[in-house]
């Protein structure tokens, strides 16, 4: 078996300050970001080998709605919805037939900081993690094939649940 393993977006760029700012304030904010990532996840791909059997990748799609959805319940704007349409319609994202999520403790994550993010950044946020973590057990809770792309229209907010 042949593994290729994907750098995650901030390497793929160089860092992370070279990334769209993910704190949108609007779902315009939010959709230019996503098409930017789209275009980092689309780059990152292309850098791979042909013929593999397994891609290792830190970050993929459901990363991008995970944020979304951590977002929409931070600040009750609805941001959700248009990134599942926006990720639905594009030919960029390669959607994964297996997802991991690894959670780290809110302790780890400010211990591990070490001044990389600011302190008001989202990524050291208990209240964004929390979101986000809630993203991935509402995705483990659907049946795998309620998980992918050709389904996601049934996707809802009272499918996630805290």
């Amino acid at each position: 078996m042949t593994v290729a393993f994907a750098k995650c977006y901030a390497d793929h760029v160089g860092g992370g300050r070279y990334l769209p700012r993910q704190e949108a304030c609007s779902i315009e904010e939010r959709e230019r970001a996503l098409h930017r990532l789209l275009a980092v996840e689309a780059d990152r791909l292309a850098q791979l080998p042909s013929g593999v059997d397994l891609i290792l990748a830190d970050r993929r799609v459901h990363t991008m709605l995970a944020h979304s959805y951590a977002l929409e319940r931070m600040t009750g704007i609805g941001r959700l919805a248009p990134s599942q349409r926006l990720l639905r319609r594009s030919r960029i994202p390669a959607w994964p037939d297996l997802v991991v999520y690894l959670a780290l403790p809110q302790a780890a994550v400010y211990e591990r900081n070490h001044g990389k993010f600011p302190a008001r950044s989202i990524y050291i946020d208990p209240c964004f993690n929390a979101a986000a973590r809630s993203y991935f057990l509402g995705l483990a809770d659907l049946e795998p094939s309620r998980a992918w792309p050709g389904l996601m229209p049934r996707w809802t907010q009272q499918n996630w649940h805290s």
